[in-house]
């Protein structure tokens, strides 16, 4: 955890050389670089860090979950198809995780004692439990009591998963209590680049982040408090967006990862394509769905596609610049974005959670009596599909494309999937096959834009399924890596391993004997 207190060691020595020379400084003040800063100074950046993490985090169950996978051609894939990974593999997920929450921090130390910036620690609370829940899903134990201490705890010692769990619930609710008792203002709107000042959807985010993690959980944790507040849970997409524009340094993140560099370059390799497992889910084999298919990827269901892990001579090719990015004309260019899909433009949003999640997390709720009763699955299902249609429908600007149509959508894809379980909810006749088309409905909102959240719902509900054995005969069936070394039944990693700088710079504290084949996350099957 050293490298997590950079900013308070360089602050404390800032401070020391402003005592010394303040007649100095008095003289020599530099207004383009300020030596103290505010909540509103903060926040925003803090937000938009956050929001920078999430195309790590997604990449990092695309894929472990099976959207993507490597085209043919290319070669040292290595533990990425393996699976036997490294204190190496993934170590930013958790560094930069703690640099975003310690930012966060700083907004609520800054307006403890302040009523006027109440709502700007409680936003920033809110964030911290989003990206605390993101490490717990990834690593199990994680430092937490202990984590912000700055130079009194460089050494911060390791919470169980499921205490963190529960703190973390008990975070939202004062959170959510201080939203509640308080109202906006023109400053925390023009500092907040999620919801623009909305309380409401604030509160909103709160609550579905909660159900998130009592649903998760899986009756593992004991919660002080399973209620939520009356605000409801959230029924828009949460996206950031500071004003991403197609300049160096201000791309929207996923944007800047698979599509084009501000130069023109493209930025999305094509090394990566769909797999066989993802196309299935749209193209007959399993689900037939040509109206989603073709709003995220360049070519429909002829895009190239391949298993994880197989490079024979057969193995598809990439395409140009990736297959993930629709464009108009006869060839892909910067210019020719479709401004639909998964990667829509440099001005895009970025999401931290979708709508289709909301829903579909009220959905299992329904079906465990957690929020409203058993009635009410159908319908969050059903709003869960149509908000996945149109999050893909959406243009930069976050408005949706004239001629979309969710509810059109919906009819006409329940009509040609009218015997699948996985689709027309009515063919459902256990509460178990329910919870398998919800949670596979959540599997194809997820792709590509929130991967990890579709492996930690793979982990917790082994849904979609993912038939063994992994042959390459299976591949529209099983989506592990065709040269796993995993030794589970289902070929597939438990977890990534602790940083390496952990080992060096807190062995007293950092969890030993963690095996990335069998050492589960708390709430894993």
């Amino acid at each position: 955890m050293k490298k997590l207190r950079i900013f308070l060691l360089a602050s404390v020595a800032l401070g020391l050389s402003t005592t010394s020379c303040d007649k100095f400084l008095d003289i020599n003040t530099n207004p383009n670089s300020p030596t103290s800063a505010t909540p509103d100074l903060i926040l925003p950046q803090a937000i938009v860090r956050v929001a920078a993490l999430e195309p790590s985090f997604n990449n990092y169950g695309n894929a472990l979950v099976g959207y993507w996978a490597n085209a043919g051609g290319f070669s040292g894939w290595g533990s990425f198809v393996s699976y036997n990974y490294t204190t190496a593999d993934y170590s930013g997920l958790f560094s930069s995780s703690y640099k975003a929450i310690e930012d966060l921090d700083q907004v609520v130390i800054m307006s403890e004692g302040d009523a006027s910036k109440a709502i700007y620690a409680a936003a920033a609370k809110v964030l911290q439990v989003y990206s605390f829940q993101n490490l717990v899903d990834v690593y199990n134990d994680i430092p937490y009591t202990e984590a912000l201490k700055g130079v009194k705890g460089l050494q911060p010692k390791y919470d169980k998963a499921e205490d963190v769990y529960k703190a973390l619930a008990d975070t939202l609710d004062v959170a959510m209590s201080t939203l509640s008792a308080n109202s906006t203002s023109t400053q925390f709107k023009a500092a907040d680049k999620l919801f623009k000042g909305d309380l409401t959807k604030w509160l909103q985010f709160a609550n579905t982040i909660k159900l998130r993690l009592i649903l998760r959980s899986d009756g593992k944790v004991s919660f002080s408090n399973t209620s939520f507040n009356s605000a409801g849970f959230l029924k828009d997409d949460a996206l950031v967006n500071p004003g991403y524009e197609d300049n160096s340094g201000k791309q929207s993140p996923m944007w800047g990862s698979w599509a084009y560099t501000p130069s023109g370059a493209n930025a999305g390799s094509t090394a990566y394509i769909p797999t066989h497992y993802i196309m299935a889910m749209y193209d007959g084999t399993k689900i037939t769905d040509p109206a989603r298919v073709a709003m995220m990827y360049s070519k429909g269901t002829s895009v190239p596609r391949n298993q994880l892990g197989y490079q024979g001579a057969d193995a598809q090719k990439g395409v140009v610049p990736c297959a993930w990015y629709v464009y108009t004309g006869s060839s892909p260019s910067k210019a020719g974005a479709a401004k639909i899909g998964i990667l829509k433009g440099p001005g895009q949003g970025q999401p931290l959670m979708l709508a289709a999640e909301s829903y579909f997390l009220q959905a299992q709720a329904n079906l465990q009596g957690i929020v409203g009763t058993s009635a009410d699955a159908k319908a969050n299902f059903e709003n869960g599909i149509k908000a996945s249609y149109n999050y893909l429908a959406k243009t930069p600007e976050g408005t949706i494309t004239p001629g979309y149509n969710a509810t059109t959508f919906l009819a006409t894809y329940i009509s040609d999937n009218a015997t699948s379980k996985l689709v027309n909810f009515d063919a459902c006749t256990t509460d178990e096959e329910r919870l398998e088309a919800i949670v596979t409905q959540q599997y194809i909102a997820y792709n590509m834009i929130l991967g990890h959240q579709a492996w930690f719902e793979y982990q917790r509900t082994g849904y979609p399924r993912n038939v063994m054995p992994n042959t390459l005969a299976n591949n529209k069936v099983c989506f592990s890596s065709f040269v796993s070394e995993a030794t589970a039944a289902d070929k597939l990693p438990t977890r990534v391993l602790y940083p390496e700088s952990e080992f060096r710079y807190n062995s007293g504290n950092v969890p030993t004997g963690v095996d990335k084949y069998t050492s589960k996350i708390f709430w894993a099957k």
